[in-house]
């Protein structure tokens, strides 16, 4: 037990030391504590202290503030889009195989949109704060809670060691994906009258699927290609890929197809139920086909 906790000790040790320099001394950033403090503390109130404080109080009325926290985050995310895609569309710059000068002006910026990608990920406990405060409880899932819980970890750890040179593919991605769909719930939380217009979520949960998709591939493009890459990085990324895909491929088959073979099922039952109750109403003989009109005519 001793050696593996000295060994675990160790790899930390090498860890740490191997942080760029350029952020280990920003906010959050110099150890992992602070963000497996916050981490904790969101799961804690979001699945024990909050319901449970919440429980003799009547659901709050979030409509507005919802709006406008979803319209802020939408626009923060559109404007990082914005930024990496002025750095990534130069002449000279590449999308694969980057070399990370860390004196490179354009290097830094990347590196300073990952890092408030990476605090984007406290504001966006909020989602199920609202949850907690509105009472609806039923949405607070296992997908939801591991999701936020687990990537601020995740981002915390790539970035310490690459904040910047190919590790920008997943922050990008996910913001675009981001920014539709706090869209989609900036609307939604106008209520009803908005919300009949919103036929496209399930299309929004196929969009977050398909980022895993393109992240998994991208990691596997870097290392077809012989770029130098992190081993650590490759492996995070695909972990957290191939966790995410599963966990929303799941979460689909649960709210959309099996829901819909439950609906289409209950139609076929309640349409079932409405002819025998017809027959039951028609008499015997026109419910075998021969009316006594049709005997008369038949003769």
């Amino acid at each position: 037990m001793t050696t593996l906790v000295k060994s675990m000790s160790d790899v930390y040790d090498e860890y740490m030391a191997n942080g760029d320099p350029r952020v280990t001394k920003w906010p959050l950033m110099e150890s992992p504590g602070p963000t497996f403090l916050l981490v904790i503390l969101y799961v804690l109130f979001v699945k024990k202290i909050g319901p449970a404080w919440m429980m003799d109080k009547k659901p709050y009325d979030l409509r507005y503030p919802m709006f406008l926290y979803n319209f802020v985050l939408v626009l923060t995310n559109f404007y990082l889009i914005l930024e990496s895609f002025r750095i990534l569309l130069k002449p000279s710059s590449k999308w694969f195989c980057r070399i990370d000068n860390k004196n490179d002006p354009d290097a830094i910026r990347l590196a300073e949109l990952g890092w408030w990608f990476f605090f984007m990920k406290f504001v966006e406990f909020a989602d199920t704060i609202f949850f907690v405060l509105r009472k609806k409880n039923k949405h607070i899932s296992t997908l939801h809670v591991v999701h936020h819980a687990v990537v601020p970890i995740a981002v915390w750890g790539g970035f310490r060691v690459e904040p910047g040179n190919y590790n920008y593919f997943f922050p990008l991605i996910n913001t675009i994906v981001h920014t539709v769909m706090y869209s989609y719930y900036g609307l939604a939380a106008l209520g009803p009258s908005v919300q009949k217009y919103l036929w496209w979520k399930k299309y929004l949960t196929t969009f977050q699927m398909i980022q895993f998709v393109m992240v998994f591939f991208y990691v596997m493009s870097l290392m077809i290609s012989n770029c130098k890459v992190s081993k650590f990085i490759i492996y995070l990324n695909t972990f957290l890929a191939g966790l995410f895909l599963m966990m929303f491929y799941d979460y689909f088959q649960n709210t959309y197809l099996r829901n819909r073979a439950i609906k289409k099922q209950k139609d076929l039952d309640g349409k079932s139920e409405s002819v025998n109750h017809v027959k039951k109403d028609i008499p015997h003989s026109q419910q075998n086909g021969f009316s006594n009109h049709t005997d008369r005519k038949d003769h």
